[in-house]
């Protein structure tokens, strides 16, 4: 019988890794509580009270259930130096939740409750959803090709960790730019340096930069400090109501395929322990995530947690099983406390979103590199799609923008003007039409409904084509059939028949790479009679 062996709860490896996975989770948090306050109306007591409270508990839990797992295969495996797998706020579904759930749905209620509301559904629907995958996951990678997945994911990534970051960044370029190139310096060009970390030292020069150009304000900081106080979240069950639900639903397209893009990002975040000969079971690793998100969503957390590239380099600095607890630590005395208000006073948004959009960069880079080059062009039919989604949400908000300042201020626009905004606003058919005229074509906002469930099924469709699998082919039109008829993709809302045009055009495929099929098999079949 194997002695017991003890597993250090900290070790000094664990410093770095733990500050370093703790600046690369909580930065999400600094970019999205000035869109909470500044952009939804949201006041610092519900967000440094509530939303942000609730957000350091749930990432609380998921550390500490690593730092438990990962002591458990140690003992398991007599392996005293086993490295936990670490996670915390995607960064993906961060800008997502924020950019195509909350801000819409805020721009059309003009309620921020209700816009949180609505976020929590979605957040709660994809938790359970998520519960369930954790179950059959392996089902999934058996219909989905691996390089069609990969191709959503990067296309996701490009999309809300690179894009959209770099177009709030540039806000402030001055900022920005230097912020950036300093971090790519470090990591792309492979410098060590002798003290901190590449990404505490960029945003710390960038926080300078800020400071001393008159970015960030004294008055702010100073007036941070009455956010202190000791937060304790409460469950939201009262806050998830029927109606927010129904909201909530309508957004299942986006909720799947995230999750399928997650899942995909998890298995490889569970690929690279294996490469240290640390193979941890996946199942449970899923179901403890999933686990910590539905108990955060109940919490009142919108923002949804996920498990992170990088274990060969926390191995490399020899961080043990203790790191994930470290950084979930910091998180909840800084969440419990209103910290991060002066934080977020402190820390400039431009300076945060570089490592959003370094993540960004390296996931895609990844995923070609993992990727099989025949595949290729299916992977970047994958990667085309979801930008039609960021491109119209922009578009939308700007006409919701217009609209309701149009309600506000009529008396500073013309009557003709006024008129015409208001009208246009409140009519999806002629908001189609206005923006046909103007050159943003319809294709553009039927491509951005169900997007990233839609570069799903293309890029699986591309990737069976390039097989010549060609009943697998007519089986993926029949599934953008059955989806297209739903209103999962194509479609503003889930109902009956939502797309008839495109449901018939998928069906019509749908046949037609069926007779191929048959014809392929009946000729293969002749010649292998011919040659007997």
């Amino acid at each position: 019988m194997n002695k017991e062996i003890k597993i250090p709860w900290c070790k000094k490896g664990d410093i770095d890794a733990g500050l370093g996975t703790f600046f690369d989770s909580f930065g999400k948090i600094i970019i999205a509580v000035p869109i909470l306050v500044g952009v939804l109306n949201m006041s610092e007591k519900l967000v440094f009270g509530k939303i942000i409270a609730a957000t350091g508990i749930t990432v609380f839990i998921f550390s500490l259930f690593n730092t438990l797992l990962a002591r458990s295969l140690g003992k398991k495996t007599q392996n005293k130096d086993i490295t936990a797998l670490v996670g915390g706020i995607s960064g993906t579904t961060l800008f997502v939740w924020l950019n195509a759930i909350m801000l819409p749905t805020y721009f059309v209620s003009r309620d921020p409750i209700f816009a949180w509301s609505v976020t929590l559904g979605v957040s709660l629907i994809y938790s359970v959803l998520q519960l369930i995958l954790s179950f059959v996951f392996s089902l999934i990678f058996k219909f989905i090709p691996r390089e069609a997945l990969m191709g959503a994911t990067v296309g996701g990534a490009l999309t809300w960790m690179i894009l959209s970051p770099l177009g709030e960044a540039f806000t402030i370029p001055w900022v920005i730019i230097p912020t950036l190139f300093i971090l790519f310096t470090f990591y792309f060009g492979e410098i060590k340096p002798r003290f901190g970390s590449p990404a505490l030292i960029a945003i710390g020069i960038g926080t300078i930069i800020a400071w001393v150009s008159g970015v960030m304000q004294v008055d702010q900081l100073r007036e941070s400090f009455t956010n202190l106080n000791l937060y304790l979240p409460s469950f939201q069950f009262g806050l998830i109501t029927n109606k927010s639900l129904q909201v909530a639903i309508n957004y299942l397209p986006l909720i799947l395929a995230y999750l399928l893009s997650e899942l995909t990002a998890d298995m490889q975040a569970f690929a690279q322990a294996e490469e240290s000969k640390e193979i941890y079971p996946a199942r449970t690793a899923l179901i403890g995530l999933a686990l910590s998100n539905l108990i955060g969503s109940l919490l009142g957390n919108p923002f949804m947690l996920n498990y992170y590239w990088g274990h060969p380099a926390w191995k490399k600095a020899e961080a043990g099983a203790g790191y994930p607890l470290l950084s979930g630590m910091v998180h909840l005395i800084l969440c419990l406390t209103g910290l991060v208000a002066v934080v977020t006073s402190l820390i400039p948004v431009s300076a945060s979103l570089v490592m959003l959009v370094y993540i960004g960069i390296i996931s895609g880079a990844g995923a070609f590199a993992s990727g099989r080059k025949r595949y290729y062009g299916a992977m970047m039919f994958g990667v085309a799609i979801p930008l039609f989604e960021l491109i119209n949400n922009k578009v939308f908000s700007i006409i919701n923008v217009l609209g309701n300042f149009t309600e506000n201020n009529s008396n500073l626009v013309s009557g003709q003007t006024a008129d015409s905004l208001t009208s246009i606003g409140s009519s999806t058919s002629l908001i189609a039409t206005k923006l046909a005229e103007a050159g943003y074509a319809e294709g553009f906002i039927t491509l951005a409904q169900g997007a990233m469930t839609m570069a799903i099924i293309y890029a699986s469709i591309l990737y069976l084509i390039i097989d010549r699998n060609w009943l697998k082919t007519s089986a993926f039109f029949l599934v953008a059939t059955i989806f297209s008829f739903f209103g999962l993709i194509h479609a503003k809302e889930l109902t009956i028949n939502a797309n008839p045009a495109l449901s018939l055009t998928y069906l019509g495929l749908t046949i037609t790479f069926l007779i191929i099929s048959l014809i392929s098999k009946w000729n293969k079949q002749k010649k292998s009679s011919l040659k007997k």
